[in-house]
């Protein structure tokens, strides 16, 4: 234990208990789910939006406390891990610049970039938020979709690599995964995964189905 951690201890993101940014309790709550799809491509997640998960990613996001990108990426690196799905390359959905700076850090790319470590991946920043789209909380489907059209664009030199994965840290309607991957599809490349800590149960059953298993609970 380090010196600061014995003047500001740790405190779980879930439950706010003290001695661990994730504690075991809130880990033991969450419920685990299958790999499903958003729009043909696979769709890794820690587990639902809810509970101890959903409030350590709305802490680690508004409180905010980017220190518990560490903790959150060691739970997704699990579910990656599991799923079989192979990866080679992470990249990260961007915030536009004014949100940034507003925030302070993007929870995706700090996400992004503490997984890679796990995994030993390459992490690249190729995708640019080209407008400042309104926030999506509060939003319906058909909206969320309207608003993200042509929100991004590719803009790294190189062409995006073969097994290319997706960072965010929630998928709520798919949205937002969908307007990202098809910014790499128009630069000639594709997204093998959706990365993201937790699915919202307002996204469409069948869009998160895969051949042989069951919808979202």
């Amino acid at each position: 234990m380090s010196l600061l951690d014995l003047i500001f201890p740790p405190r779980c993101g879930g439950c706010g208990a003290y001695g661990a940014s994730w504690c075991g309790r809130c880990a033991e709550r969450v419920r685990s789910l299958p790999p499903g799809t958003v729009a043909g491509i696979p769709l890794i997640t820690v587990g639902p939006l809810e509970g101890p998960l959903q409030r350590a990613i709305h802490v680690y996001k508004y409180r905010p406390r980017p220190q518990l990108a560490t903790a959150l990426a060691g739970c997704l690196e699990a579910a990656v891990r599991n799923s079989g799905i192979r990866i080679a390359v992470l990249t990260f959905v961007p915030l536009h610049p004014a949100r940034q700076r507003e925030r302070g850090f993007n929870q995706a790319e700090r996400l992004a970039r503490r997984l890679g470590l796990m995994l030993e991946l390459p992490v690249l920043a190729g995708l640019r938020r080209v407008r400042p789209t309104p926030a999506q909380v509060g939003l319906g489907e058909a909206e969320r979709r309207a608003n993200m059209i042509g929100a991004f664009c590719w803009s790294a030199t190189q062409r995006p690599p073969e097994g290319l994965a997706l960072v965010d840290d929630v998928c709520t309607t798919g949205a937002t995964l969908e307007a990202a991957a098809e910014a790499v599809g128009r630069a000639g490349g594709s997204i093998g995964a959706f990365l993201a800590l937790a699915r919202a149960q307002t996204l469409p059953a069948l869009a998160v189905t895969l051949p042989g298993q069951s919808g979202c609970p």
